[in-house]
């Protein structure tokens, strides 16, 4: 476990929504021009601790909801680094690996725990990181991405 994730998590109430948490409206959902975006917009106004494992995928694909999303998700990762968002086991964590430096810039004890993770992911089995490699073009070696 992340030696910091305590202190970290402790920092958002996840009985609020991410619009509670960062002031920001996203609108209304019956407005939304596409099902992505009023899907976006729903999740957006639920309590943290209520979003469902596909909604916190689709935020963090959508890059929205940070630096509140980890200290949701980062339990989850924890207990299973392959942690599924509703694409494909190890969907989060890879989006995490592969996302803007800025994130990290409130939660730096999590990006000081991300390679920790993704060595643990590597260890399962084949079958079960396989699309989690392949989501982060890896060869066949251990090496983590640059």
């Amino acid at each position: 476990m992340c030696p910091n994730y305590w202190m970290a998590a402790a920092l958002t109430d996840l009985s609020l929504s991410l619009e509670q948490l960062s002031g920001w409206s996203e609108g209304n959902p019956d407005d939304a021009p596409t099902p992505m975006i009023a899907a976006i917009q729903r999740s957006w106004k639920k309590p943290l601790r209520e979003l469902t494992d596909e909604e916190i995928g689709r935020l963090l694909v959508q890059h929205y909801g940070y630096p509140y999303l980890l200290d949701l998700v980062w339990p989850k990762l924890e207990h299973d680094p392959l942690f599924e968002g509703g694409y494909y086991p190890g969907d989060v964590l890879s989006n995490l690996i592969r996302a803007e430096p800025g994130i990290w810039a409130d939660r730096p004890s999590y990006k000081a725990a991300l390679e920790h993770l993704y060595r643990r992911a590597l260890e399962r089995s084949t079958d079960e990181v396989q699309a989690f490699r392949e989501s982060l073009r890896l060869p066949d070696s251990k090496s983590p991405p640059n």
